[in-house]
């Protein structure tokens, strides 16, 4: 009998410490998504960060597909208009830099129409420094992706009234 318990415990021990599958999958019939909080998606929106600060803007535009549609504060523009806008910074003398503190996940979803979607949400302060002044402004960026890895779409909320300041 104890070899049989024995036994048993061992049984259940190797199965449960055995390995995981890698491929997760949805355990009820609400769940159509997963969270993650490291992919390459997010190492993609990390670089634009770093872009943004250095305008390095030929860096950038290769992390976006040709036919990207920004929503910046629900104006819809593409993605000329966005380097635009940072040609537009630099021409002002002002200087970006993204806080450390950032709080950034990603998401895979599969729809229930057959198709998936990788997002990444971020949630940043970017101080922005005019000679001497400077303004720390909080955004909420969320971006999605094609299966190239290419961020086909953006959304980004923040107040703008404090950079519209240092634009002038």
């Amino acid at each position: 009998m104890k070899n049989l318990v024995l036994m048993a415990i061992v049984a259940i021990s190797v199965v449960s410490c055995g390995p995981k599958s890698e491929k997760a999958t949805a355990v009820d019939s609400h769940q159509f998504g997963i969270s993650y909080d490291s992919t390459a998606q997010m190492d993609a929106i990390k670089a634009t960060f770093k872009n943004l600060e250095t305008y390095d803007s030929t860096s950038y535009v290769s992390k976006y597909a040709d036919t990207a549609v920004f929503h910046d504060n629900g104006k819809k523009t593409n993605l000329s208009e966005n380097v635009n806008l940072q040609k537009q910074f630099i021409a002002a003398g002002i200087k970006a830099k993204v806080k450390d503190d950032y709080a950034m996940w990603s998401n895979h979803f599969n729809f229930k129409d057959g198709t998936e979607g990788d997002f990444v949400y971020s949630y940043l302060t970017v101080t922005f420094t005019k000679g001497d002044k400077t303004v720390d402004v909080v955004m909420f960026q969320a971006n999605a992706f094609n299966k190239d890895g290419k961020i086909i779409e953006e959304w980004i909320v923040y107040d703008q009234s404090e950079v519209a300041q240092l634009m002038k």
